[in-house]
């Protein structure tokens, strides 16, 4: 019987284990030196969302990058002119947004 219960009580982590949300870095401004400027902190994703960054960058130059937990967030790269938007998306782990 306690192997049983043992057993059982192993298998109820691991489902507990995936269930639990998932947890991104969550900042409004982070300026070209990787400091945040605005709204550090970080956020639970909710069932449709994703951890999420976004770089802005002309050249090789990183002008300041966004980090948060989003539902519309798409893994691509816009450049305009010289300006370049990238996107990245992870959901595979916890604060998996980090710079």
């Amino acid at each position: 019987m306690g192997k049983h219960l043992l057993m059982y009580l192993l298998g109820l982590s691991f489902v507990v284990g995936f269930l639990q949300a998932l947890t991104c870095w969550d900042c409004d401004m982070l300026n070209s030196d990787g400091i945040c400027k605005t709204g550090y902190s970080t956020c639970k994703a909710k069932d449709d969302q994703e951890c999420c960054k976004l770089v802005v960058s002309t050249g090789d130059k990183i002008l300041y990058w966004m980090q948060d937990c989003s539902s519309m967030c798409l893994n691509k790269t816009f450049t305009h002119y010289r300006l370049t938007l990238n996107f990245t998306c992870s959901h595979d782990q916890s604060l998996c947004n980090e710079f």
